[in-house]
């Protein structure tokens, strides 16, 4: 009794490093194609069409692996799950290198999007598990700043890297990065700790069914559809807009690009602890999340403004805010289900909620083929507040408080 709590904090520690390493591979696989577009356009002669159609097949594909791999999570756990997920996608990473056409990129993304779509439900449910309710939405916050510090290093890398080892070599380098991360996390994974810190309830068998669950369920789906929209459009075409807007080179691009990812990684991790500071002048907790997100659902909206201005310092802080705000608000809508359902529940609600936000990134991955940049980050500049009264007025704090205290379980569980 006396050696666990001696050895949780290592294995914690050990662990959540071990997920930042991770989460950072699958954004760098994420960025890299975005930072080499330039280079993919001039050998294969892309259209913005073709690249619309690789990073929305890839969304597709991400978004119905999260549908499943939110039961596979529940039911095998986040060492099996994540495990052969990250096995699957770093041998598809790796794949890229004889890729030669368009066909060839989309079925490639799409394999290696289904085989990421296990990481959220699968460290979501590490999360419930494994830690306390006190130290979730700290650790959700780190996970989260986990791919944007991975998105600084990644430009700088590729700026260096592309010129003297080309595109394929780079995307075999990462392969072989996450296969290594893949043996340490199967050899090493969360049964250390798995279980050891979920909080006891009454609940015998637990239901996405009843009704405050489903409740939760449509409140957090609909608020990733209109969050995740941002996050996946800027990822695609960031570099992008720093490339064709403001007219920079391939190293000034990634390193613009990296600004803007310190900033969304330094929002992830004061989007995680914010709350918690917050908490003894607001008297709940919850509270001090919806101002939290409030306050960073209003910071996105000057986004709208990045194509009204030529001035790329101007543009570097309209998007480093929003992308900032993003990660606050993101932070603190998973901690919002892994605080108020039980552990068992959570990966199959994270990956119903995910699917969503997937389906809308890849939707507004395909509009952006047709649709002027403009309009859509307009759009999605706007999106926050909408989704911020979502949650006020179908999950508010005072009936989240009322509907999963302990004494009140068996509502929305059936024996």
């Amino acid at each position: 009794m006396s050696a666990a709590p001696s050895q949780r904090p290592f294995s914690g520690l050990f662990i959540t490093t071990l997920l930042c390493l991770i989460i950072g591979v699958a954004a760098a696989d994420r960025q890299i194609i975005a930072l080499i577009k330039p280079v993919l356009d001039q050998t294969f002669g892309w259209s913005a069409r073709d690249y619309a159609a690789i990073s929305t097949w890839t969304q597709v594909a991400a978004a119905f692996s999260l549908l499943a791999a939110g039961w596979l999570v529940d039911w095998f756990g986040p060492r099996r799950t994540l495990g052969a997920a990250l096995t699957g996608w770093s041998l598809l990473t790796a794949l890229h290198a004889v890729a030669f056409s368009v066909l060839d990129f989309i079925l490639i993304r799409a394999g290696l999007g289904a085989f990421e779509g296990a990481g959220t439900p699968s460290m979501m449910k590490f999360i419930a598990s494994a830690f306390p309710r006190s130290e979730r939405g700290r650790v959700i916050g780190t996970l989260n700043a986990a791919p944007n510090f991975a998105a600084v290093v990644t430009p700088v890398l590729v700026a260096f890297l592309l010129p003297w080892a080309g595109w394929r070599a780079l995307v075999v380098g990462l392969g072989i990065i996450g296969l290594g991360l893949a043996v340490c996390w199967l050899l090493r994974g969360p049964s250390v700790m798995l279980q050891s810190h979920t909080e006891s309830h009454p609940l015998k068998k637990e239901h996405l069914s009843a009704p405050p669950v489903r409740r939760v369920i449509i409140a957090f789906s609909v608020c990733k559809v209109l969050s995740d929209a941002t996050w996946w459009l800027l990822l695609f075409w960031l570099p992008d807009i720093f490339h064709t807007h403001f007219g920079l080179s391939l190293r000034a691009m990634g390193s613009a690009s990296g600004t803007v990812y310190v900033g969304a990684g330094t929002g992830a991790f004061i989007g995680g602890v914010l709350p918690g500071i917050l908490r003894p002048y607001t008297g709940s907790a919850e509270k001090a999340r919806r101002i939290v997100m409030g306050t960073a659902a209003l910071c996105v909206i000057p986004m709208m403004f990045v194509f009204f201005t030529s001035s790329l310092p101007l543009g570097l802080i309209l998007l480093t805010t929003a992308l900032m705000a993003h990660q606050v608000f993101s932070s603190n809508l998973f901690g919002l289900v892994t605080d108020w359902l039980p552990a068992g529940l959570v990966g199959r609600v994270i990956g119903i909620g995910a699917f969503c936000g997937n389906l809308g990134g890849a939707t507004i991955l395909w509009l952006s083929g047709f649709v002027p940049m403009p309009y859509l980050l307009g759009s999605c500049s706007l999106a926050y507040v909408a989704a911020w009264c979502v949650l006020l007025i179908r999950v508010g704090p005072g009936w989240l408080e009322r509907t999963f205290t302990s004494s009140q379980r068996t509502h929305y569980a059936v024996a």
